[in-house]
C-alpha cells in the first residue's frame, strides 16, 4: 500500500523512485520496534469481514468503528488498507504533544470513510493519553491535504521546496495543529 500510494498516486511518503522491497520492509520494521518501545502507536484499517471494519493498533488492541465501517464498505480479506501512525516524542515540555505521521489509504478504498476512521481512533487514543495537540504534514494542494482540513486541522503555514516528489520536483510542504478536547 505505501509502495502504491507512492508509484501510483506520486504522494511525497519518504521514498523515490525506483522503491525496493526490502528498503520499504526495513523502514516498516523500524516503525514496529518504536510501537514496541513505546514511542509509536500504529492502526490499521483492516479489508475483513462484509459488514465491520477494525483498526488495529499494534498493541493487540482492536476497536469496532461502527459508523465508519458501514461508510467504508470493506468485503471479505485479510488486506491492510489504510494506517496512520502517532509519534509520541519524549519531551517534559511537550507532553502534550503527538505527531500525526503516514495516513495512507490504498486509493480503492478512498472517499468510503477509511481516513476518518484511522483519525477517529488515533484522536481518541491521543485524547487519553493526554496528547491534545497533534502536529501533521502534508504536500501543499494535494488529497491529502484537502482531507486535513475536512477532519479540522488548521493550517499553520507553508515551506516552498519541503520534498522531493516522485518525479524528482521540488514540492511545498503544509502543516496543520489540531487541538483535541480532553474528558
Amino acid at each position: 500500500m505505501h509502495a502504491s500510494c507512492i508509484t501510483h498516486d506520486r504522494a511525497m511518503a519518504t521514498f523515490l523512485p525506483p522503491l525496493s522491497h526490502e528498503k520499504l520492509l526495513a523502514w516498516w520494521k523500524e516503525r514496529m520496534a518504536e510501537v514496541g518501545s513505546g514511542t509509536r502507536l500504529m492502526w490499521m484499517l483492516v479489508r475483513g469481514g462484509e459488514a465491520a471494519a477494525t483498526t488495529t493498533t499494534t498493541t493487540g488492541k482492536e476497536e469496532e468503528v461502527e459508523e465508519q465501517a458501514a461508510a467504508v464498505g470493506v468485503v471479505a480479506g485479510p488486506d491492510v488498507v489504510g494506517v496512520v501512525m502517532m509519534a509520541l516524542p519524549f519531551s517534559e515540555t511537550g507532553a502534550l504533544r503527538a505527531g500525526v505521521e503516514k495516513l495512507l489509504v490504498h486509493r480503492a478504498f478512498r472517499r468510503r470513510g477509511g481516513a476518518r476512521a484511522l483519525m477517529g481512533a488515533l484522536e481518541a487514543e491521543a485524547a487519553r493519553l493526554g496528547r491534545s495537540l497533534l502536529l501533521l504534514d502534508t504536500e501543499t494542494d494535494s488529497p491529502a491535504e484537502a482531507v486535513c482540513k475536512k477532519l479540522g486541522y488548521v493550517e499553520l503555514g507553508r515551506i516552498p521546496m519541503y520534498g522531493i516528489s516522485p518525479s524528482g520536483d521540488l514540492r511545498d510542504g503544509t502543516f496543520f495543529y489540531k487541538h483535541l478536547t480532553l474528558s
